[in-house]
């Protein structure tokens, strides 16, 4: 008489295995059923080797139906998931390659991409940055009254014109201390002097669009030697640009 205990459980697993083998993911439970169903199919067999070995057969059979149709399925899935994929990718790059060729640049977008490419103006000139614009207007130094605005020792104080306009469409909060003089490199803060000394000094504010700033920059610098207005933006590691002054 057959032994059927280890039959009937590779059965059970291995019919439960080619139930799930066609469901993605779920299928890889299926993979080990089937495992699991083959090794209990082979000891059956091994077990009865001197008896009927009818439901051993079933069960090693439907085992080994259960991973060829798991292996077959992941595959065929496998390629379908990278078909897909691979068609989004290619679609996903055509959009982008289509928005960036018919997207065309306006008028103001070209010369504030000219304006940025440059770093270096003179006095009189225009620099640009993200639609703010910067005009030094004029110059001029300053050995202070004698009393209370008085530069350090080998000082002069200077005095930068400045124009502010906000061409962008956002506010825009200006700031002394976003600009330096450079004086060989050596690059100072803004000062602080008395409202009779200078009239109109350059203070903290905000720009709506299409308004305009002009107020009067002070700082301290050497006599001799190169002289620089720079402006440095609150993210930037370095000079956006900078004003020869002398």
């Amino acid at each position: 008489m057959e032994r059927k205990v280890l039959a009937i459980l590779s059965i059970v697993f291995g019919g439960l295995g080619l139930l799930l083998s066609w469901i993605p993911i779920i299928n890889n439970f299926a993979f080990v059923l089937g495992i699991l169903s083959l090794i209990l199919g082979v000891i059956a067999l091994i077990f009865n080797r001197k008896n009927k070995k009818i439901l051993s057969i079933i069960g090693t059979s439907l085992s080994v139906v259960t991973i060829v149709v798991v292996v077959a399925t992941q595959g065929m899935y496998a390629h379908a998931i990278n078909k897909a994929t691979t068609s989004y990718n290619k679609d996903v790059k055509k959009i982008e390659s289509s928005s960036s060729s018919s997207t065309p640049k306006n008028e103001s977008e070209s010369k504030e991409d000219s304006s940025n490419s440059k770093k270096v103006f003179k006095i009189g000139e225009t620099a640009s940055v993200n639609g703010i614009e910067y005009t030094v207007n004029k110059v001029s130094a300053s050995n202070g009254d004698g009393e209370l605005n008085k530069p350090n020792d080998g000082k002069q104080y200077f005095f930068v014109d400045i124009t502010i306009k906000n061409n962008s469409k956002k506010d825009y909060s200006y700031n002394p201390l976003d600009f330096q003089l450079s004086n060989d490199g050596n690059k100072t803060d803004s000062e602080s002097v008395s409202d009779d000394f200078v009239k109109n000094q350059f203070h903290f504010g905000t720009l709506s669009p299409d308004a305009t700033y002009t107020a009067t920059w002070v700082g301290q610098s050497g006599l001799n030697g190169s002289l620089s207005f720079t402006y440095k933006g609150t993210f930037s590691e370095t000079s956006d640009f900078e004003f020869q002054l002398r």
